[in-house]
């Protein structure tokens, strides 16, 4: 049954890539908007870092185009009957390449995992993705990261660096021999292969680190390479180069032999760029689709489907509860208030700026996106109770709910006279984004911080117009401040806003990914709101080791962060329209750590795919999916 089910794969296979007869390129040109942090790979606060990491370094498994888990550096592995230990067995043989392409004297080993993730360990590495959830996840783990903080911060002096450095020995990560490494878990995981598509599970070359020293990854030339591509060239603030590793394990999956990235921020010089035929795709906001209908190029103008790996990613708004502005501060604050804000925002006219078509259909009202997870009985997560009717609820927009519940805030928070309770004039220092004077009176002053780009600045003046129109002017006035390059160091970090928009990668096949770093002091609770009821439940949650038990908690803590609406979410990731030269479902899929940024497979012809191919290559492809998924 296997075999014919595999050969009717193969054909299908065949008819959904439809590159027969049609002429293909080995060179794919794109985009990248922001300069990467480095080429440090277990770091990757950018796009551009993510997708460095994804190309030029390879994990033990990988995702394929149907978004199964498949053998990548290791050729096979297994786990104990409660899934505490995993053992992964490495192809042997396998080099690493240096940034000339040629093969160095390094072969890719066990240590280099395990060396790894010692890198990743060390709280002065910096790597801020090291979640506390993975750090519990992981036998020792845990207690040798957090002895090192001590140790740090002074506030443990009865060890040294160096000996508590040697105590890694005890953490759950070990080379069984040259070709197997293990790791021992602190509970059961079933699903501890999404954790491995993530930059921290990466390996590096323990001799060549120790060569680079704090050089690592300064430049291409301070990496080696584990990936499909290495890099070529990079010019800061201008291009990165890709070119294929000709030693790489599955180098005849590799169609595209150069992948030339050039920063270019302006999205309508990105479209031109494709018109000239300098760029092989474009992304395309809404008034761009709208300009181009009706002309030649309007054929080839598609949507992404939803189900595609990039809509895991979810975009919400970020309040912050410790702003320095004290108006905002003392409404944030109210619960009244930030349920005025929910009901405030319009979703669709919103979602009109990436899809002017269809704007209802990428809303997102909840944190965890569906169809990524599933429990012991294929249930989707977000059809668990209290999630589904979020969910369900489409446009939460309400302007008679904003006015009401913004009539409630205003009772508690004002004196009646249009003072505000408890706040003073002041001036609000948050140079060099903002600097402005508060007086304590009605209208509220909210700083609302974005982009410079076109789409972002539209974003933000259609978000103050109904804002003002919903609360009225004389009850809030948004002003903006802009960042240029990096949103968390210029703005998040430093504190520098009221409301910012993000979006947050989903890290791994459970709901702790994103609920487990929302918590009071969570790496990604950037509006540094607290609350222990929430906190409980998602701890409660992380101790089940039942899919269906965790997931029920999970959901009803979700459900309470919503409503006590600590981030406003509003859409799917991903840009909505496209216009491109590759073949649609070449490259791998999937929803986890760095999977999506990744370029292996991916096939590019000369001439654009045009909507009628599309639907032709989306229809094959499910009928494929569906048969793989039968085996």
């Amino acid at each position: 049954m296997k075999k014919r089910i595999a050969g009717i794969s193969l054909v299908l296979a065949l008819i959904a890539l439809g590159t027969a007869g049609a002429a293909t390129l080995d060179r794919f040109d794109g985009t990248y908007i922001a300069e990467g942090s480095s080429f440090r790979y277990f770091y990757t606060p950018t796009t551009t870092d993510q997708k460095v990491a994804a190309n030029t370094q390879d994990g033990l498994v990988e995702q394929d185009r149907y978004s199964r888990f498949v053998p990548s550096l290791a050729e096979s592995w297994s786990s104990n009957p409660d899934f505490t230990e995993w053992t992964f067995n490495l192809r042997k043989g396998i080099m690493w390449v240096d940034s000339k392409g040629a093969k160095t004297a390094y072969e890719i080993t066990a240590d280099d995992f395990v060396e790894g993730f010692r890198h990743v360990a060390d709280p002065k590495n910096g790597i801020k993705n090291l979640s506390k959830d993975i750090r519990k996840l992981i036998f020792g783990l845990n207690n040798y990261y957090l002895d090192l903080v001590d140790i740090d911060s002074g506030k443990k002096k009865d060890i040294t660096r160096d000996k508590a450095l040697a105590a890694f020995e005890g953490v759950g990560v070990k080379a069984l021999d040259k070709y197997t490494v293990t790791y021992k878990l602190n509970v059961p995981t079933p699903f501890f292969l999404s954790f491995l598509v993530m930059e921290l599970f990466l390996p590096v070359e323990k001799d060549f680190l120790a060569q680079v020293g704090p050089d690592f990854g300064v430049g291409k030339d301070k990496l080696l390479y584990s990936g499909a591509y290495y890099i070529s060239d990079w010019q800061r603030d201008k291009q990165i180069v890709f070119k294929a590793n000709p030693f790489y394990w599955d180098a005849k999956t590799i169609k595209v032999k150069t992948i030339n990235l050039q920063k270019v921020t302006d999205p309508n010089v990105t479209v031109q760029m494709f018109q000239r035929g300098e760029l092989s795709q474009a992304d395309l906001a809404a008034d761009q689709v709208k300009a181009l209908a009706g002309t030649k190029w309007a054929a080839s103008i598609y949507s992404d489907p939803p189900a595609a790996d990039r809509f895991s990613v979810t975009y919400w708004f970020v309040q912050n509860f410790s702003s320095s502005n004290p108006e905002w501060k003392a409404f944030i604050n109210n619960l009244n208030f930030r349920k005025a804000l929910s009901y405030g925002i319009d979703r669709v006219k919103l979602n009109e700026l990436d899809d002017p078509y269809k704007p209802a259909s990428v809303i997102r009202n909840t944190v965890i996106p569906e169809g990524q997870i599933y429990d012991e009985k294929g249930r989707d997560y977000s059809d668990y109770p209290g999630i589904k009717e979020i969910r369900a609820a489409g446009n939460y927009y309400n302007k008679a709910k904003a006015r009401e519940y913004l009539a409630k805030a205003l009772a508690e928070l004002t004196d009646g006279k249009g003072n505000i309770k408890g706040v003073q004039a002041a001036k609000v220092d948050m140079k060099p984004v903002a600097e402005f004077q508060v007086d304590g009176k009605l209208p509220l002053q909210m700083l609302y911080v974005h982009f410079n780009d076109p789409t972002d600045t539209k974003r933000a003046l259609l978000l103050k117009a109904m804002l003002e129109d919903a609360f009225g002017k004389e009850n809030i006035d948004v002003q903006f401040g802009q960042v240029i390059d990096d949103m968390f160091a210029e703005s998040v970090e430093p504190r520098r806003f009221d409301m910012i928009y993000d979006n947050f990668r989903f890290g791994f096949a459970d709901p702790s990914a994103q609920l487990g770093r929302l918590i009071t002091d969570g790496g990604i609770n950037d509006g540094q709101y607290s609350d222990p009821e929430y906190d409980k439940l998602v701890d409660e949650a992380a101790k089940k080791y039942i899919l269906s038990e965790r997931y029920k908690i999970f959901a009803k803590a979700e459900a309470l962060f919503l409503d006590r609406c600590y981030v406003i979410p509003w859409k799917m990731g991903g840009s909505v329209y496209t216009i491109t030269k590759v073949v649609p479902f070449t490259s791998p899929k999937g929803g986890f750590g760095i999977t999506r940024f990744k370029y292996k497979g991916m096939v590019v012809e000369k001439d654009p795919i045009t909507v009628k191919r599309y639907e032709q290559l989306k229809a094959a492809f499910l009928k494929e999916l569906a048969a793989v998924n039968t085996k």
